[in-house]
């Protein structure tokens, strides 16, 4: 026996899409170049811009994310390309709890509901270099 019909799992995912676009918070994915894998030495590498992300903030108790090693965590819509180690960044108006700041990804989680994914769960820690 089916929990959710198609049709309520169809209308979930959407209302969690619906949730997300309503924030209205917007950054930019920053990818590490295709060419040249770094074994050694520091992660100053450039970063190239691979377009836009909307996204949700999702306000996190200090010790839910000291838990969890992270700075912040948002929601993204799940078609939505992102990787582990990969930098946001957010701007301003987009993203007042986070500032201008860039965040490098460190957990990216599909977030389900009876085998239906609504959106990512995306863990983040401040970037603090060049």
């Amino acid at each position: 026996m089916a929990i959710l019909t198609d049709a309520e799992k169809a209308a979930a995912a959407a209302d969690v899409r619906e949730m997300i676009l309503a924030a209205g918070q917007r950054g930019r994915r920053l990818v590490p170049p295709a060419s040249g894998e770094r074994l050694y030495g520091s992660d100053e590498q450039e970063y190239e811009d691979a377009g836009d992300v909307t996204f949700e903030f999702v306000p996190t108790p200090a010790e839910t994310l000291n838990k969890l090693g992270a700075d912040a965590v948002v929601s993204m819509l799940p078609e939505q390309a992102v990787e582990v180690n990969d930098r946001l960044r957010f701007e301003g108006d987009g993203a007042p709890h986070l500032g201008t700041d860039v965040f490098r990804v460190i957990t990216v989680v599909e977030e389900r509901l009876f085998g239906v994914v609504t959106h990512k769960s995306v863990h983040l820690v401040k970037h603090h270099g060049g």
